[in-house]
């Protein structure tokens, strides 16, 4: 057998039978009823329960604030790269290639890293969250980044000059592995600098 309001109502502790105080409008009136009397022999208000459900609200509201910060700052990348970013990426790539002739001695030694550097910044532009591109410790680092990966570009296509489609993949890989060890880091600590100012201006 279903028990009755009244013996609902009595099985619930103080903060439980606030809880259910705060949406009272919402019974029905033998249950508003069987609360009326259950709040009144523990001698409980109404006013104590709307806080209840005000604090309550506050706290999920906390919640939830924390929550999208948490993942703001942790999450700096996206899930999938958008196609259209990769064709103009590609397009971008091939304009490169068609505006110096295949035997011209500048391809390897200078146009090859210029192309790998335009990708690796075309592609970090990609991977990023949009709201990592719209602050300026990004674009800073990405510029900064562009200096070492235009180095090792430089010097593998002038010591170590690839051959092989495969090869030229493994340099700019390269090539961009130096400038995101640079890049990030610094990114990371403009932003934490950032946060650090912020914090001294509330206070």
């Amino acid at each position: 057998m279903e028990p009755s309001f009244q013996e609902r109502y009595a099985s619930l502790s103080d903060d439980e039978l606030l809880h259910v105080a705060g949406d009272r409008r919402d019974l029905l009136e033998h249950a508003a009823a069987a609360l009326d009397a259950e709040m009144a022999r523990r001698g409980l208000t109404y006013e104590q329960a709307r806080a209840k459900k005000r604090e309550h609200r506050r706290r999920e509201f906390d919640e939830m604030n924390s929550e999208i910060v948490k993942r703001s700052k942790s999450k700096y990348f996206v899930a999938q790269i958008s196609l259209p970013g990769i064709l103009a990426c590609l397009a971008g790539e091939a304009i490169f290639l068609i505006l110096l002739p295949s035997g011209h001695p500048m391809r390897e030694a200078w146009l090859w890293p210029l192309i790998a550097v335009y990708m690796g910044a075309f592609l970090t532009i990609l991977v990023v969250q949009e709201w990592v591109r719209w602050t300026v410790s990004f674009w800073v680092s990405l510029v900064v980044s562009l200096v070492p990966q235009f180095l090792v570009a430089r010097w593998l296509a002038v010591y170590h000059p690839s051959h092989s489609r495969g090869g030229e993949r493994g340099a700019a890989f390269l090539s961009l592995f130096a400038g995101w060890l640079v890049g990030v880091p610094l990114f990371l600590l403009l932003q934490k600098l950032k946060s650090s100012q912020n914090t001294d201006v509330a206070q």
